[in-house]
C-alpha cells in the first residue's frame, strides 16, 4: 500500500497532490492523507485527520505508518513535504529519495532523481519501505471522488503552531497560469512588449533569474529551480539560453523557444524553436496575433 501526504497550506490542498496520487495509481493501492483541508477533487480513499496541533508535525505520519505498514509514502517537493518527510525518514530510519522524477514498483522500487541542480538524471534501486519526494510536472494530475474516513490522531509534546509568515504575492501564481511569456536576459529591453504580447494571449509575464535579479520582475514571477515550476498549456522562452536550473522549472505541454543562438540549450527542449533576435521579432508577432485575436 501507497501512503500520499496531500500538501495543504493554509487549509487548501496545493495542486501537486494530484499528482502525486497520479503516480499513486501506478504503483498499487494507495491512501491519500489529508490534514485540515477541504477534500473535494481527491481520488480514491482518503485518511481526513483531526484533533491535531498542526499539519507540519512528524508524530501524525510516524503513527499513520506505523498503523498502515505502507511500502512507500509520497511527499510533494514543497514547503509540507520538504518539510515532513527527511524528519519522519529519520525517524523510521528508512531510505529518502528527494526531487524524485519517476518511480517504478517492484521487489524493489525504481525510482529515477535529478541531481546536481537538474544537470544530471540518477536511476536507483531503493529498498522497501521508501520516502519519496515528487517534482511538479511529470504526472499528469488526476482528480475523482474521495472515499472518507477520518481518524482522530493527539500530538501532546509542547509543540504548536503560532503563524505562518507567507512571501508577498504579485497578485499572479505563474505556476498555475495556462499561458507564460518569459524573459531573458536577451529580451529585457522589450520587457514592454513582452507583456503586450502576454496580455493579447490572456498569459502572463515571466522570467529566467537575470531578468529576477535586476529587478525587472518581482521574484513571484521567476521560473526555474529557485523561482517555479509552470506546466501550463504554453511556454514562450523570448531570449532565455536555457540554463539547467531554468529549464527544471519549465514543464509545460509546448514550449516555443526564440533565440539568436543557434546553440542555445532552450532549444533542445522546446517543441519549436526560433532563430531570431526577440526584440525584431515581437512587434511582428505581436501584429499578428492581435489579428487573429481581434477578429470577430
Amino acid at each position: 500500500m501507497i501512503l500520499v501526504f496531500a500538501e495543504v497550506i493554509e487549509n487548501e490542498i496545493q495542486d501537486l497532490t494530484y499528482e502525486l496520487v497520479a503516480l499513486a495509481k501506478q504503483l498499487g493501492d494507495y491512501k491519500v492523507v489529508v490534514v485540515g483541508a477541504e477534500l473535494e477533487g481527491i481520488d480514491g480513499d482518503v485518511i481526513q485527520i483531526d484533533g491535531i496541533l498542526h499539519p507540519y508535525h512528524y508524530k501524525i505520519a510516524e503513527r499513520l505508518f506505523e498503523k498502515y505498514n505502507p511500502e512507500a509514502v509520497l511527499f510533494a517537493n514543497a514547503p509540507f513535504g520538504m518539510d515532513l518527510a527527511p524528519q519522519l525518514a529519520g525517524k523510521l530510519g528508512i531510505p529518502l529519495v528527494t526531487n524524485v522524477v519517476k518511480v517504478e514498483n517492484g521487489d524493489r522500487f525504481k525510482a529515477t532523481s535529478l541531481v546536481y541542480g537538474g544537470r544530471v538524471l540518477v536511476d536507483l534501486e531503493v529498498d522497501k519501505p521508501a520516502i519519496f519526494v515528487v517534482n511538479r510536472g511529470y504526472y499528469e494530475p488526476v482528480k475523482g471522488t474521495p472515499n472518507v474516513k477520518n481518524v482522530v490522531i493527539k500530538v501532546e509534546d509542547g509543540t504548536e503552531l503560532l503563524r505562518v509568515i507567507k512571501p508577498e504575492e504579485a497578485g499572479v501564481d505563474i505556476s498555475k497560469a495556462d499561458v507564460v511569456v518569459s524573459v531573458g536576459r536577451g529580451a529585457v529591453d522589450s520587457l514592454d512588449l513582452a507583456e503586450e504580447l502576454a496580455e493579447l494571449l490572456k498569459g502572463v509575464i515571466a522570467g529566467s533569474r537575470p531578468v529576477i535579479d535586476q529587478g525587472l520582475l518581482p521574484k513571484t514571477r521567476q521560473v526555474g529551480r529557485s523561482g517555479k515550476t509552470v506546466t501550463g498549456k504554453l511556454y514562450l522562452a523570448l531570449g532565455i539560453s536555457g540554463a539547467t536550473e531554468h529549464v527544471e522549472g519549465v514543464k509545460a505541454k509546448n514550449i516555443i523557444a526564440v533565440n539568436i543562438d543557434r546553440d542555445a540549450p532552450i532549444f533542445r527542449v522546446a517543441n519549436v524553436g526560433v532563430i531570431a533576435d526577440v526584440n525584431e521579432l515581437l512587434p511582428v508577432l505581436i501584429e499578428k496575433v492581435r489579428k487573429v485575436t481581434e477578429k470577430p
